[in-house]
């Protein structure tokens, strides 16, 4: 007897979100991405141009019979948690983005021209639900301060910033061509990538490292730190502070070129060189010098007494104290 499934068409995105008998099998896709969480069964996938997972796959595809089928002009499909209450099969998509946890049973794979995966202890810590921001779907943005967990994108295009970050952070990317910028002190940011052309860049007073990564042509890239802020007094303010009179000032100044730190040795963003000049001034203006630095010493972020604490900001500071 031939089984025949219920076929549902569909133009544009199609999301699955629980409403399908399984099993259910999604034809023709641009891009499917599964959330964690999604499918309660097995996930086959079967000749897709690229599959990135941070499941790792276990064995080939199954050739089942649906009990859905869901077809059309589809461009993109979406699994959310708790999608399919069983199997899934994902035929004929562009590229399948597979978030960690989003397969309860296996990940079957056949006919996929290219295939990135991670390790089953691979991939980030934080339960999904724990995020301060996720966002899902074709050029969606968000924007979250303070946040104490991370955040998550799952999709293709969207934006994320972060700002007042004081915790480390996972960030968690699952799709193509995201951007998470996020700006902050004193934190690490651990950033998780499955996907594609995915951009994560992180300001000056933080550290970033990836975690794991399924994928090619992501960068993860950390603002240099400003030599601006090492400089206590600058040439004009020492200047213009010496009043009238021989005096002795001294000033910083950033150095270019420096790839390292002539005082600590270090590898640097921001180093600058401590001068020092003794002249007659006038109106902060040197009308005759009489001593100045033949060799001036170097300071960089590392070893600057006057780098910034990344745990506050002068003004956090003076609304913390009142």
């Amino acid at each position: 007897m031939t089984h025949e499934s219920t076929t549902h068409r569909y133009s544009g995105d199609v999301t699955l979100a629980g409403g399908e008998a399984p099993p259910v099998a999604l034809h023709g896709t641009a891009d499917s991405f599964v959330r964690p969480n999604a499918v309660e069964g097995n996930l086959d996938v079967k000749n897709a141009e690229y599959v990135f997972t941070g499941v790792a796959p276990d064995g080939a595809a199954g050739g089942w019979a649906p009990e859905t089928e869901v077809r059309g002009d589809i461009e993109d499909g979406y699994v959310d948690p708790g999608g399919v209450a069983g199997d899934l099969r994902i035929s004929g998509a562009e590229g399948v983005f597979v978030a960690r946890d989003g397969v309860e049973g296996d990940l079957r794979v056949s006919g996929a021209e290219n295939v990135f995966d991670l390790d089953r202890d691979e991939g980030p810590e934080a339960d999904p639900a724990e995020y301060d921001l996720r966002l899902d779907g074709w050029e969606q943005s968000g924007r979250v301060e303070d946040p104490t967990v991370g955040a998550s994108i799952s999709g293709a295009r969207g934006e994320v910033r972060i700002e007042k970050a004081h915790h480390d952070l996972e960030i968690y990317v699952v799709g193509h061509h995201n951007e998470v910028v996020v700006e902050g002190r004193e934190a690490t940011v651990t950033v998780h990538l499955v996907g594609y052309e995915n951009e994560v860049s992180v300001g000056p007073y933080l550290s970033a490292e990836v975690g794991s990564e399924a994928g090619f042509d992501n960068r993860v890239e950390e603002a240099p730190y400003p030599a601006a802020d090492l400089v206590e007094t600058t040439r004009s303010e020492a200047f213009s502070n010496a009043g009238v009179g021989r005096r002795k000032v001294t000033f910083q100044r950033p150095v270019d070129g420096e790839e390292g730190c002539g005082n600590c040795g270090e590898p640097a963003d921001a180093v600058i060189e401590r001068l020092q000049l003794e002249a007659f001034f006038l109106f902060g203006r040197p009308l005759k010098t009489y001593d100045r630095s033949a060799n001036p010493t170097q300071e960089c972020e590392h070893c600057s007494p006057n780098a910034v604490n990344a745990a506050f900001t002068a003004e956090e500071c003076r609304n913390v104290l009142g």
